[in-house]
């Protein structure tokens, strides 16, 4: 674990750096580690379930955007419950700590007290876990191997980005999306753990993508809002007033804003004010109907450009800042759009052969998604295979990924 800690602070900073910084995070560690020692619990109050959903945070779990899941196993009979992983000072405030049974360095014992805490409390025999690069996800697995349980990291996204994030891989099983997000997965140049990744598409897919073709004389534009960190920066900044000032001048197109569940979307609150033709979503509308209304999606950098692609709606991929293209937008809909003149380009391109850009839309969705609208009753089953304790490889393609770096 100090190997990995310290070969991620290697990929940010100098040898001098890194070495600052890992100092500090073990000093901070070891004054966590002695406060955990101190907030020890003696024994839990047990709730037994099948399947433990465990949210990043408290505010994820707020968001309720894993409901879809939820309801599909409830309504298969399964006992789920949720909880939320707290962080370390949450966990010692709440006393949220049991002692593991295995001997544990002072700087970890936090994350492997929470874990124990959870395991013991809920007792799941399938522990569905989403967040990404935790330091409690390898506690997680030994804890719940000690009682013959198993740990599903479900991805809540396609695994593209170059986030740190994603180098831990302790799993028993990793659900993903599809094969670019395991091409990418194969490709980082750092891994900790081991895991058996499962191609089992996105549980947010389900019928309510099936939708008719669209009219392209609708002639009205989704654009997929970024998240609130990414709001922030320059360069989203400038592809969202230029996209305003494009709607501005294209009175004649419908242009609706479905923003990030995080977001509040204050930019485009004022922008719906100061132009007739421009409409933020309400929060409740879902991506689904919100791809009903629409002929074309604009997509900057968000994943629901590819439950676009599988609601069959062309996507343009617009962006005025220096990401990288991570979801390959141009195999599929041609180069990348920085300004309004060619946003006004590709849509005139677009609308002479609307019928192929839709096949494109589809085959973009096929690149990053197997099971297409699938996903949620394949996800359902791969849960349930690992609560029969069957191997998921009889209905499922899974590729060994050990560790690296």
């Amino acid at each position: 674990m100090d190997r990995y800690r310290w070969k991620l602070l290697r990929e940010r900073h100098g040898r001098c750096g890194s070495l600052l910084r890992l100092v500090r995070d073990v000093l901070v560690d070891v004054v966590v580690g002695i406060r955990t020692k101190a907030c020890l619990s003696g024994s839990v109050v047990t709730t037994p379930c099948e399947v433990l959903l465990l949210h990043s945070a408290p505010k994820s779990m707020a968001l309720q955007r894993k409901n879809i899941l939820i309801d599909s196993l409830r309504k298969r009979g399964h006992h789920l419950a949720e909880a939320a992983l707290r962080s370390p000072s949450d966990a010692c405030a709440l006393r949220m700590l049991l002692a593991p049974p295995q001997s544990v360095p002072l700087r970890y014992l936090v994350y492997a007290a929470h874990a124990q805490w959870l395991v013991m409390t809920y007792q799941p025999k399938v522990l569905i876990n989403e967040r990404n690069g935790s330091l409690h996800a390898p506690f997680l697995r030994l804890a719940l191997a000690a009682r013959g349980a198993r740990l599903l990291h479900l991805a809540h996204a396609a695994t593209l980005e170059s986030s740190r994030r994603l180098a831990m891989n302790d799993f028993d099983y990793y659900g993903v999306f599809g094969r670019s997000s395991l091409v990418a997965l194969q490709e980082r140049t750092l891994r900790f753990g081991e895991s058996t990744v499962v191609l089992v598409g996105s549980y947010l897919a389900d019928e309510t993508y099936d939708l008719p073709p669209a009219d392209p004389a609708l002639q009205t534009l989704l654009i997929l809002g970024v998240g609130p960190d990414r709001e922030k920066e320059p360069g989203y900044q400038r592809t969202y007033q230029m996209l305003c000032n494009w709607a501005g001048q294209h009175p004649h197109y419908r242009v609706l804003f479905k923003r990030h569940p995080r977001s509040k979307a204050q930019f485009w609150s004022d922008a719906a004010l100061q132009f007739t033709n421009i409409e933020l979503l309400d929060i409740k509308c879902s991506l689904a109907q919100a791809l009903a209304q629409s002929s074309v999606v604009v997509n900057i950098m968000s994943n629901a450009g590819i439950e676009a692609g599988l609601a069959g709606r062309p996507v343009i991929h617009v962006n005025a800042g220096s990401d990288v293209d991570v979801f390959s937008h141009s195999l599929f809909f041609g180069p990348q759009v920085r300004n309004e003149q060619a946003l006004s380009r590709q849509l005139q391109m677009l609308e002479q052969d609307y019928q192929g850009q839709v096949a494109q839309a589809r085959r973009f969705a096929d690149y990053h998604l197997v099971h297409g609208s699938q996903g949620l009753a394949k996800t359902t089953q791969l849960v349930e295979n690992l609560l029969r304790g069957e191997d998921p490889r009889r209905d499922f393609e899974t590729i060994r990924l050990p560790a690296v770096g």
